[in-house]
């Protein structure tokens, strides 16, 4: 984070929700992945509740981020990519999850 005189805390958080958007995309581009080809393969209807998730875990995230209190130049901005990020690394958990269910499931 980078400092600015004027502000009066001081701070600039854009540098730093900027990254945290990059990380989002790359930590969700193997959810949604997984889940398209699943859905693609099996129909909408059977993947109702992945699809759900998927769609609504980065909405709640960044509902929740984008009421976090950050003073300062982008402030309001790093909340929301905050939640979004964590919402990033909860659909990881989740697709690590189906991955060993699916692999015990079958034992």
């Amino acid at each position: 984070m980078t400092t600015d005189p004027s502000v009066a805390n001081g701070q600039i958080y854009k540098p730093l929700a900027s990254a945290l958007t990059l990380l989002s995309v790359a930590f969700m581009i193997m959810p949604v992945r997984r889940v398209v080809i699943e859905v693609s393969e099996f129909g909408l209807r059977q993947l109702f509740v992945p699809v759900v998730i998927l769609v609504g875990l980065p909405v709640l995230g960044a509902l929740v981020g984008s009421f976090l209190r950050f003073r300062g130049p982008g402030g309001r901005f790093l909340g929301i990519t905050l939640g979004i990020f964590v919402a990033s690394l909860l659909l990881l958990v989740l697709l690590a999850y189906w991955w060993i269910y699916s692999i015990t499931a079958g034992l």
